[in-house]
């Protein structure tokens, strides 16, 4: 039997006590499959798509689950720094200032579909607390409005969201002193709001880490590649043969090379329910107190159940006499966020049924293949601020490149 309905992410409650919020969640989930799906036929004809819809289609019995993982950190900061560690966790930490949707805007750089903001004591610098978060925009406008912002799916449901809800989680989770007017942007929720940006985090604001990216990423990456007559394997050609995301990252190839592993086997392919990008976990193993001795467990994940954490803090209780920046990784004191964000690992869950059913013929590489690859005209490390600039307008996916870079 298909689904009946997609849960929120996290199995998150918010929308319980909104009229229609979850029937409409159905529908924008739903049509973002259809979407993907659409795409992947593109290439393999119509009918033809081990991508599949699971409230259109049954899930078959027996099924697999693959959970894919990636560290959190940014590699793409990570690879432009070398060795200079402490130089990649400062830029992880400064906000980007782009021209998006005709406004100028703010973001942070950290795109593994998690990202942080780090909160400090005025007086001595020392870190407090780092806030960590994986929930994706399109769930929050949903929130505040019904549906995602530039959803062109159907709205049968006819939601509108609960304002009053969205500010009451952002009084809780951020701030109290955020006010309604800080939230939108002419009468539409503003998902790069200075409490999401420069005074603190709600939800993912990186314009590649989309809710939309992983259901689309997971779509194109069922389809078989070959170059030369030579059917691909490797995560990284096939990332480049078939420009599905960005070359550079942890997230991107790695989702790819896993799909398309299960594709190879001839499966049918989803993503389980409740679709969204998870922190898995922390690894503090050798983290250390000043005097040596090693940490107790600081992190709390305070939305979503542990095995689907979306929002997730790190703090040393006031009890202990210590502070984030007081505690050691490998003999270094904690400066900034991204050194806990080393040790994040992030993922998602896919869906494999009808194991050997698909006889799938390899379909030929694209004429252009995104920045970084080896047949891109930015593909040297010397390129690299020239491969940051284009990424703009090179996109994640250029059918839906107003979401991914």
């Amino acid at each position: 039997m298909a689904l009946t309905n997609f849960d929120p992410p996290g199995n998150l409650t918010d929308f319980d006590s909104i009229s229609k919020e979850k029937i409409a969640w159905m529908e924008i989930i739903s049509y973002w499959f259809d979407e993907a799906i659409q795409r992947t036929e593109e290439n393999v004809g119509a009918g033809h798509s081990q991508y599949y819809n699971p409230s259109k289609t049954t899930t078959e019995i027996p099924s697999t689950e693959k959970v894919i993982r990636w560290l959190a950190f940014p590699r793409v900061i990570a690879q432009k720094h070398g060795g200079d560690k402490v130089g990649a966790w400062k830029e992880a930490e400064q906000l980007v200032s782009r021209s998006l949707g005709g406004r100028s805007v703010r973001f942070r750089p950290q795109d593994e579909y998690c990202e942080w903001f780090v909160t400090r004591d005025s007086a001595t610098n020392k870190i407090k607390r780092v806030t960590f978060t994986c929930e994706g925009p399109e769930y929050w406008a949903a929130l505040a409005q019904g549906y995602p912002n530039d959803y062109g799916g159907p709205r049968a449901a006819g939601a509108a969201g609960d304002r009053q809800l969205l500010l009451r989680l952002y009084q809780q989770f951020v701030s109290p002193n955020v006010q309604m007017s800080d939230l939108f942007v002419a009468g539409n929720y503003d998902q790069w709001n200075k409490w999401n940006t420069t005074d603190g985090v709600m939800h993912l604001t990186h314009p590649a880490n989309a809710l939309e990216a992983e259901i689309v990423i997971a779509g194109d990456a069922t389809v078989l590649r070959a170059k030369n007559g030579v059917l691909l394997t490797d995560q990284n050609q096939l990332i480049c043969c078939a420009a599905y995301g960005v070359p550079q990252r942890a997230s991107d190839p790695r989702i790819g090379g896993d799909v398309n592993s299960i594709a190879r086997l001839g499966a049918a392919i989803t993503l389980a329910n409740p679709v969204g990008l998870y922190m898995d976990g922390l690894d503090t193993t050798g983290w250390t107190k000043p005097d040596g001795s090693p940490i107790r467990n600081y992190w709390t994940v305070v939305r979503g159940p542990a095995s689907m954490a979306v929002r997730a803090v790190f703090e040393v209780p006031a009890s202990e006499g210590i502070t984030v920046s007081d505690i050691r990784i490998g003999g270094q004191t904690i400066e900034y966020g991204g050194q806990i964000a080393e040790h994040i690992t992030m993922k998602l869950t896919g869906v494999a049924c009808k194991v050997g059913q698909f006889k799938g013929t390899p379909v030929g590489c694209v004429s252009s293949p995104p920045p970084g690859c080896p047949e891109s005209a930015l593909h040297a490390a010397a390129h690299f601020d020239a491969f940051v600039a284009a990424l703009p307008s090179a996109g994640r996916s250029k059918k839906v490149g107003r979401l991914y870079w």
